[in-house]
């Protein structure tokens, strides 16, 4: 495998040294992060779960809202967990934020449900997307909300992809239960952003 096939697979899973660069260069665009947590605009007592935290980039945008609640992560990589433990020690340390290792299609049970969850660009990595979102939904109160983002990256990607994986998006969480959908979308570079709120 070449070094670039290796490195592309680091987003999925970041490992070592080039674990660590994937992280680095998610941590270096906060847009998607920060546009999903505002369109959700939690409350300062919610709780929250987010899937795939990455470096903790849209943790350290939900404890700046949600001072009074509980934010838990669960994440795949202990290269981004490490990561993210230190970029919200303080919020961490306030029992506010929980950080968990584990998998999104085998999740670990939580003492209660949670008002919002949210996926910021691992959705594409999900085995089985719609059984992934009717586990999610059993986590989730009623009339509770959830988010799904993506931002294609790939070479080549346009807006088309996009609206593509907007589409995408919309009919899983449809098939998974969900109603109430809204798809909305940011500029960014090289393609627009998308993302997918719907309600339990």
């Amino acid at each position: 495998m070449g070094v670039l096939k290796k490195f592309l697979k680091q987003f999925k899973k970041p490992e070592g040294f080039l674990g660590r660069v994937a992280g680095y260069l998610m941590a270096k665009e906060p847009e998607k992060s920060d546009w999903t947590v505002s369109l959700l605009n939690p409350t300062e007592s919610a709780r929250v779960l987010e899937v795939g935290f990455g470096p903790g980039i849209a943790i350290e945008a939900l404890s700046q809202k949600v001072t009074e609640g509980y934010i838990a992560g669960i994440e795949i990589s202990e290269v981004m967990i490490k990561a993210a433990s230190k970029r919200n020690k303080q919020a961490i340390d306030q029992g506010i934020v929980d950080l968990r290792l584990g998998n999104v299609s085998d999740l670990l049970p939580f003492e209660e449900k949670f008002d919002y969850i949210l996926s910021v660009n691992n959705f594409m990595f999900w085995e089985n997307p719609i059984n992934t979102l009717i586990n999610l939904r059993a986590r989730l109160k009623p009339n509770g909300k959830i988010a799904i983002t993506i931002h294609p990256r790939a070479k080549g990607a346009t807006n088309e992809t996009t609206k593509r994986f907007g589409e995408k998006i919309n009919d899983c969480l449809r098939e998974a239960g969900y109603s109430e959908n809204q798809i909305h979308y940011k500029k960014m570079k090289s393609a627009d952003c998308v993302c997918v709120i719907a309600i339990n």
